[in-house]
């Protein structure tokens, strides 16, 4: 005969607490003293106790899922955003279930509405930053909406994202910090808000250390301009020494314009980037150095902030800081390596594939 499966009073009587405690604890609602807790738990695994997930959902009156409603799900900065939203809600035992908008406002509607049949407990949206708007999702006020790397005021929702402004900052600080002295910006157009903030901290840094930039150049978040910007730079700022530029894609195209006029890379002129795409793989390249925005906890801290919505506690939703992400285009690194990736970065003079945004999603990353 089968042993009966051990229940919530069982829980209860060998934590020394009442029944309702006992389901505060193991639901994560209500304010339990931290060792009434950890003896409730420390019981529930003595006891192999397995929660009935429907049964949870019916006594408190939710579904315990996520509608997560991704802007575009293809884009390069979807995948870490999303991961950190999962991991948080593991955490807590929740589930998700993930719509895809594609940039399409009437199938983004159509989402939400199907996410609020299934009556989820509230909704993420996945933006692809501020330079992408997006309208409000039309949820009804009973669903707490959190947007995680989207606008920064998104209507009736709260908003997690990274601080680009100081991403700026530090990538000034970190060229300063090893040297240089006469750093110039390439960057994309000066209409994208992310373009603005990234140049603000980063001049505001270089004031602080009592410098200026030797030269601002404006394109697209694409290769292809970092290339031709090589050789508008060499052009336009001679003894330039350090480049900020405004995306990894634009580093890449710059560093291997730059090596094909003969420029080396780091030791006459350095190079940052920004977004650290190398770093959502498992296999970070070394290559590039770059800012991280940080973007799988931009996801986690957005699941953190719906999560303390629905038990009406309070968390943070600032800004999320950037980490540096160090790399040879900055501090140099072995020569037989560098050799390698510079003759591969010379192939990127072709037009790049556009994507459908003003941050250049699809083949080619902002």
């Amino acid at each position: 005969m089968p042993q009966r499966s051990a229940r919530l009073v069982d829980v209860a009587q060998a934590a020394g607490v009442s029944v309702p405690t006992a389901s505060q604890v193991m639901n994560d609602t209500g304010r339990v003293a931290e060792a009434t807790r950890q003896r409730v738990l420390d019981a529930a695994r003595t006891l192999d106790y397995r929660p009935n997930a429907l049964a949870r959902s019916v006594a408190l009156g939710r579904s315990r899922t996520i509608g997560v409603l991704a802007e575009n799900a293809a884009g390069a900065f979807c995948m870490p955003v999303l991961i950190g939203i999962n991991r948080a809600l593991s955490d807590h035992d929740l589930a998700s279930i993930l719509y895809d908008a594609r940039h399409d406002p009437q199938l983004r509607r159509r989402h939400v509405q199907h996410m609020l049949d299934r009556q989820v407990d509230g909704i993420i949206v996945i933006g692809e930053g501020p330079d992408v708007p997006i309208a409000d999702i039309g949820a009804s006020d009973s669903h707490p909406v959190v947007h995680a790397f989207g606008p920064h005021d998104p209507a009736r929702a709260v908003s997690v994202h990274p601080d680009e402004r100081a991403g700026g900052a530090l990538a000034a600080r970190t060229l300063v910090d090893a040297g240089r002295r006469r750093i110039a910006h390439v960057t994309a157009s000066a209409d994208l808000p992310s373009v603005r903030e990234r140049a603000d901290g980063f001049l505001a840094a270089l004031r602080e250390s009592g410098m200026e930039t030797v030269a601002v150049l404006h394109g697209e978040f694409s290769r292809d301009w970092g290339h031709r910007a090589a050789a508008l730079l060499l052009a336009e700022a001679a003894g330039t020494d350090a480049v900020f530029a405004g995306s990894d894609a634009i580093a890449i195209g710059l560093a291997a314009g730059l090596e094909a006029a003969g420029v080396r890379v780091p030791e006459d002129i350095a190079i940052i980037g920004y977004d650290h795409v190398a770093g959502y793989g498992e296999d970070a390249d070394p290559y590039l150095a770059s800012i991280d925005p940080r973007l799988t906890t931009v996801g986690e801290r957005a699941a953190q902030h719906l999560i303390a919505a629905l038990n009406e506690d309070e968390t943070d939703a600032s800004p999320i800081a950037p980490a540096y992400a160090s790399g040879a285009t900055v501090r140099g690194g072995d020569a037989a390596r560098l050799h390698l990736v510079e003759t591969l970065l010379r192939t990127v003079t072709a037009p790049p594939v556009r994507g459908t945004s003003a941050r250049g999603t699809g083949a080619e990353p902002r």
